[in-house]
């Protein structure tokens, strides 16, 4: 069994290529299917139940204003002049900057940007917030390498009875 995934940051990219910078916290990552129940006539012990679409919920980014904010507005703006959905990788770093493990979000589009609260009397720390859309995730990070492993030796070891 592996060690806890504790992780202190995480890295963003986009499209694998253009850095977001390192993210704080990261709230909402997660999907949830559409269940339908139907009854079969004459059947009182029990509904069927049948999975529908899959449902994703949109992600919020969090993390103190630093210099890759400028990278941030300008893909921000990017995506005013034209929407394109786009691929989102995160990935939870160790206090090393060890790669724990990955999730890639495929149909990506910012939703929400929210800055800091711009108070010179205040002594909290400036910062700002990014919530993303997404169609889905795409693979499943070092797990989903692990089960991909695992499948293929599994698919070819032959078994008789």
């Amino acid at each position: 069994m592996g060690d806890p995934a504790v992780s202190i940051a995480y890295r963003v990219t986009i499209d694998g290529f253009i850095p977001l910078g390192i993210w704080t916290k990261i709230e909402g990552l997660g999907f949830e299917y559409q269940v339908t129940e139907y009854r079969e006539g004459g059947v009182n012990g029990y509904t069927h139940k049948i999975l529908g679409p899959c449902k994703y919920t949109n992600i919020r980014l969090s993390r103190p204003v630093d210099s890759t904010s400028q990278l941030l507005m300008l893909w921000l703006q990017s995506n005013l002049i034209a929407v394109l959905p786009q691929t989102m990788a995160i990935t939870a770093m160790t206090a090393g900057g060890e790669d724990i493990t990955t999730w890639n979000l495929a149909g990506v589009v910012p939703v929400k940007w929210s800055g800091p609260s711009l108070d010179v009397m205040s002594n909290n720390v400036a910062t700002e917030t990014l919530e993303v859309m997404y169609q889905e995730i795409i693979g499943l990070g070092s797990l989903g390498g692990m089960l991909a492993g695992a499948l293929s030796v599994s698919a070819s070891v032959d078994v008789s009875f």
